[in-house]
């Protein structure tokens, strides 16, 4: 099981079927069990727990085997060493609880522990799905309360999260997660993609870096992991012991925010660390990209985990 202190690297893993060109440049994701995913990614996140209709109450169900074999799966990552979450949401998932449904919606969690064995629970809400209903509160208390369960049994139910970047500002969808799970929460990893222009203003340049300035991305990573471990240049205060960068796995995964030289992440990591403010890892989607092939059917032969392992774990994780 990942410890409170560990460094982690975190991959998302598709519950549905790979797709042929399913990629935003004509790219294929690969299928894979949880046990083809490389040792190096300590921590799964299964995507997705969603609604499966209106009103209903969040679930999970493995597309492509039972019940049984993928506990026994997650069981085998585990033994390792390594966790395995519920992804909450999705860009595609419309999730509204309502105050009613908080009793249905923590048994069901803790069903799915039961069931499964996850290890925890990733708030992956996008778009309308964020504010719907009462989640903002719902969900935090919800959340709570399952960790509290866990805790009295001696164990730590992961609670995490997944934001687009921008809702990481002071009046934003975010902060009612943020500040409802303080104390709570383990770690938030920020999606670093899929956010064109926006970015963050730095002061100390007089520039504003944008996320899909590839030119920029050192300074990009580097400020904006600043700015979240600080709680500075408008947004909300992530520590960075529980911030975790998300980027995409290729060109493939997302439609920007590809780091196309890893020495910028590399860069950044270096200057956060010399100023005493290392961050706690690495977020990919996905660890089927990871695993993919581009549009002529080149293998990406597991670049992501390849190139950032080795800066998070050295050889420690081969």
């Amino acid at each position: 099981m990942v410890n409170p202190e560990d460094d982690v690297l975190v991959g998302y893993w598709h519950n549905w079927p790979a797709g042929n060109k399913d990629g935003y440049k004509g790219g294929s994701s690969a299928a894979m069990d949880l046990t083809d995913i490389r040792k190096e990614y300590n921590v799964i996140d299964a995507s997705f727990m969603k609604s499966v209709g209106n009103g209903t109450i969040p679930t999970f169900k493995p597309y492509n085997m039972t019940d049984a074999e993928f506990r026994a799966q997650i069981g085998e990552l585990n033994q390792d060493g390594r966790a395995v979450l519920m992804a909450l949401g999705g860009a595609d998932a419309h999730i509204e609880l309502k105050e009613s449904d908080k009793e249905a919606f923590k048994a069901e969690i803790i069903r799915m522990v039961d069931t499964y064995g996850f290890d925890g629970l990733d708030i992956d809400l996008e778009q309308n799905a964020i504010t719907a209903g009462d989640n903002e509160t719902v969900i935090p208390e919800v959340l709570r309360e399952v960790k509290d369960h866990y805790k009295a049994q001696g164990k730590n139910f992961l609670i995490t999260m997944a934001p687009e970047f921008p809702y990481l500002k002071p009046g934003e969808a975010y902060e009612a997660y943020i500040k409802g799970l303080d104390g709570y929460y383990d770690w938030i990893n920020p999606q670093l993609y899929n956010q064109g222009g926006d970015g963050v203003w730095v002061d100390e340049l007089n520039l504003w870096l944008t996320q899909n300035n590839d030119d920029m991305k050192e300074e990009f990573l580097y400020y904006m992991a600043d700015s979240l471990s600080q709680g500075t240049r408008g947004y909300l205060q992530i520590p960075a012991d529980k911030l975790v960068l998300g980027l995409p796995t290729n060109n493939d995964a997302a439609a920007t925010g590809y780091v196309i030289d890893p020495a910028d992440v590399k860069g950044a990591m270096d200057r956060l660390k010399a100023e005493g403010n290392l961050i706690k890892g690495l977020m990919t989607w996905s660890v089927n990209w990871d695993a993919g092939k581009d549009k002529d059917g080149k293998a990406y032969n597991w670049e992501f985990v390849n190139r950032y392992a080795p800066m998070l774990f050295g050889d420690a994780k081969k």
